[in-house]
């Protein structure tokens, strides 16, 4: 179970502040896979009442980042060992055929981006920036997925976001994962950069089994302080 202090809301649109916090914690790995979300212990350390607490998690539960069920309360989606390594499989055959176009094609406009999405990541993280950091490490991603003219595959990738990004958030307890994030973004792009599709594929491939076995090995691990 999770130990944290969080800041107290004010009145002003409270189930956006809530749902906001709760995403953000859930996204980030402060608030681990399985972990329980009792509405009245969240809403005293929110002070709030227990209303936008539960239409927060209501809301949740739409984004699949929260499960709800009767006479057990709600808690945070748990993929299994099998979801990650399945999930993880998929991500890959989809993600490494997209840079491999990419890298055949290079575009300049996509280059671009991802070269200031990346030079954003370092300068949140070295300013401690979590939320924005791992906004950053998304929009990398993002940007991929945009870039795919095959909007099947852009389909499965969205409908596949959330649990992705909870697989994301697991991985985040590894030691250094930042980092290595970081550093498989500048392999990739470099690939792309120079024209290596059989590159890009392998720097992709790479990234996304890093983020599995991670996300396998630390996904009931408290997430340290200046994880």
């Amino acid at each position: 179970m999770y130990d944290m202090a969080r800041e107290k809301i004010v009145p002003a649109q409270l189930e956006r502040r809530v749902y906001e916090t709760l995403r953000n914690e859930i996204l980030s790995g402060a608030l681990a896979p399985g972990d329980q979300l009792v509405e009245a212990r969240i809403a005293e350390e929110l002070g709030v009442s227990k209303t936008p607490v539960r239409e927060a998690l209501i809301r949740l539960q739409r984004d699949a980042l929260v499960e709800i069920e009767p006479y057990r309360g709600a808690r945070v989606i748990e993929p299994s060992d099998r979801d990650v390594v399945e999930i993880s499989e998929l991500r890959r055959l989809i993600e490494s055929a997209v840079v491999r176009d990419l890298a055949e094609r290079r575009p300049a406009d996509v280059i671009a981006a991802l070269e200031r999405s990346i030079a954003e990541s370092k300068r949140a993280l070295a300013a401690g920036e979590r939320e924005r950091f791992l906004a950053r490490l998304q929009e990398f991603s993002d940007i991929l997925a945009d870039a795919c003219e095959n909007t099947r595959m852009v389909k499965v990738l969205t409908d596949l976001r959330s649990v992705l990004q909870v697989i994301g958030g697991s991985s985040l307890r590894a030691p250094g994962r930042e980092e290595r994030s970081i550093a498989e973004h500048e392999a990739i792009l470099e690939a792309i950069k120079v024209g290596d599709p059989d590159a890009a594929a392998g720097a992709e491939e790479a990234h996304i089994r890093s983020i599995e076995r991670d996300s396998l090995e630390f996904e009931s691990e408290p997430l340290s302080e200046t994880a």
